[in-house]
C-alpha cells in the first residue's frame, strides 16, 4: 500500500484510521520537538521565558490542537485495537459513534480545563 492511498479514503472507517494515522504523525513530530526544547531548558532564565510563552493564551489554540491529537488518537486507537483482536465486530458503526462522542466529550471537557487555567 502507498502513502498516497492515505488521502484516498473510500468510506468512513478508512477516515478514521487516515485521522489515526495524521495525529501519530503530528504527535510524534511533537515529541521530538518537545525533547529538542526541553534538553535546552538548562538555565532558570530560559525556562521561565519557556513558561511565559507557553502558559500565554495565543499558545492556547495549539495546545487545544494537540489535546485533539491525543485524544482522538488514544481513543481511535483502542477502537481499532478492538476491532483487529475481533471483539465487538458485528458493531463496527456503533462503536465508531460512541468513539466520536467519547473524543468529542473528553475534548471539550479538557479544553474548558485548559481555559480555566489560563
Amino acid at each position: 500500500m502507498s502513502v498516497s492511498k492515505w488521502f484516498r479514503p473510500v468510506g468512513i472507517y478508512d477516515l478514521a484510521f487516515l485521522f489515526q494515522r495524521l495525529t501519530g504523525i503530528i504527535l510524534v513530530i511533537y515529541l521530538c520537538m518537545h525533547l529538542v526544547y526541553l534538553s535546552t531548558l538548562r538555565e532558570p532564565s530560559i525556562y521561565e521565558s519557556f513558561l511565559r510563552v507557553t502558559t500565554s493564551p495565543q499558545y492556547l489554540p495549539f495546545d487545544i490542537m494537540l489535546v485533539l491529537c491525543g485524544v482522538y488518537h488514544g481513543i481511535n486507537g483502542v477502537r481499532i485495537i478492538l476491532h483487529e483482536l475481533g471483539f465487538l465486530h458485528e458493531h463496527k458503526k456503533v462503536v465508531l459513534a460512541i468513539a466520536i462522542v467519547t473524543i468529542i466529550v473528553a475534548w471539550v471537557i479538557a479544553s474548558y480545563m485548559m481555559l480555566e487555567v489560563i
